[in-house]
């Protein structure tokens, strides 16, 4: 048996040698908080062939690729510019850390030599300053699988050294503090969240939020700012409306003066119903009931004077429209008033949507 090569990932020349092996297409044997991992160099062959070397070294089947581990957040904004509302903020708030996320492939700018041939694609970022070392060497995101024999325990210790040794695969951790020795939680969006490894309460799992559009009497603007503004999610996740609560967005609507359980207005419904929205089953809250025991992540009003009436509410309150604009009130007017409304409340959703699915500004 060859003797086992080990690398110090605190070391510049270790980690020269690491990059340059890894750049020839060879396997490492490298670190995270959890379990060490078996890492191949994506570019060059492409994704299938890494992954299906990794899966030769451990005897496995070729089924599924290894997830794709990143150097820091930062890599993986670059290549999802966009997401769906919510996940980036969902994400960072886990990422760096013992999670995978598993993204639809077409959420993900790869680079065409990847050659990434699967519906969905794992992304992992480990919280260990060691493995973020080793992949900035690397220069590029690396597959990363468990190192063990298919249909057995990640390996430890002793057992894992003479493993890598037979294998011929370096080391870049010491064995003996080789993490927690437990695997990432592992969450699917296909959109909507599954999880397929460990425990986690299903709210743990939604990036959605909780968001309350305020008007003055919850009867034309409010109502109908929160249909459209849930239309907006639902496509943006290509999800059905009533499915939006699986990822956690919950849009309601109230009125500071509002007189609870009145109908929306008339020209309301009807100019809900020409963009394919029902508001005929409406019954207008008071700013006091939809807050009563209550928690709102985001307070949306339609103008200045509702953000003032929400100020003693101590969440998070802005104008529905993202520009800064105030959504004029079609009371007492005929239905082009409120199709203007209507149109103006179109754009901001669609606005406040992007913002949403942004990395920074809201998003994360």
């Amino acid at each position: 048996m060859q003797e086992l090569t080990r690398l110090d990932p605190g070391r510049a020349a270790d980690l020269e040698r690491l990059a340059e092996w890894l750049a020839a297409g060879r396997i490492a044997a490298l670190p995270t908080e959890t379990v060490p991992g078996l890492a191949v160099l994506v570019r060059g062959a492409g994704a299938e062939a890494a992954a299906r070397q990794l899966a030769a070294v451990k005897g496995a089947p070729f089924d599924k690729p290894a997830a794709l581990h990143l150097p820091d957040l930062e890599t993986l904004r670059r290549m999802t510019p966009s997401l769906p509302p919510g996940l980036p903020r969902w994400i960072a708030s886990r990422l760096p850390g013992a999670w995978t996320v598993l993204l639809p492939a077409r959420w993900i700018h790869l680079p065409p030599s990847f050659g990434w041939i699967w519906p969905q694609v794992g992304v992992r970022i480990p919280r260990s300053p060691a493995f973020a070392a080793c992949a900035r060497a690397a220069g590029g995101p690396l597959l990363l699988t468990s190192i063990n024999p298919h249909g057995a325990a990640p390996l430890t210790g002793a057992a894992l050294e003479q493993w890598l040794a037979r294998q011929g695969v370096p080391m870049a951790f010491d064995a003996a503090r080789a993490g927690s020795g437990q695997p990432s939680r592992i969450v699917s969006f296909e959109p909507l969240p599954r999880l397929l490894r460990g425990d986690a309460a299903p709210a743990e799992l939604r990036p959605g939020l909780r968001v309350l559009v305020v008007c003055s009497g919850n009867i034309c603007r409010s109502p109908l700012a929160a249909a459209i503004l849930r239309q907006e999610l639902a496509a943006a996740w290509g999800v059905r409306e009533a499915e939006l609560r699986h990822l956690g967005w919950i849009v309601e609507s109230a009125g500071s003066f509002a007189m609870a359980g009145a109908d929306a207005s008339e020209h309301s419904i009807t100019a809900a119903r020409e963009i394919g929205l029902d508001l005929r089953t409406h019954r207008a809250r008071t700013l006091a009931q939809a807050t009563a025991g209550a928690s709102w992540d985001l307070v949306l009003g339609m103008g200045r004077s509702h953000l003032a009436a929400l100020a003693s509410l101590g969440v998070p309150a802005e104008l529905f429209d993202p520009a800064g604009g105030e959504v004029a009130d079609p009371f007492g007017g005929d239905l082009a008033a409120y199709r203007k409304a209507r149109e103006h409340l179109q754009r901001a959703a669609q606005e406040r949507v992007e913002t949403l699915s942004r990395w920074e500004s809201g998003g994360g």
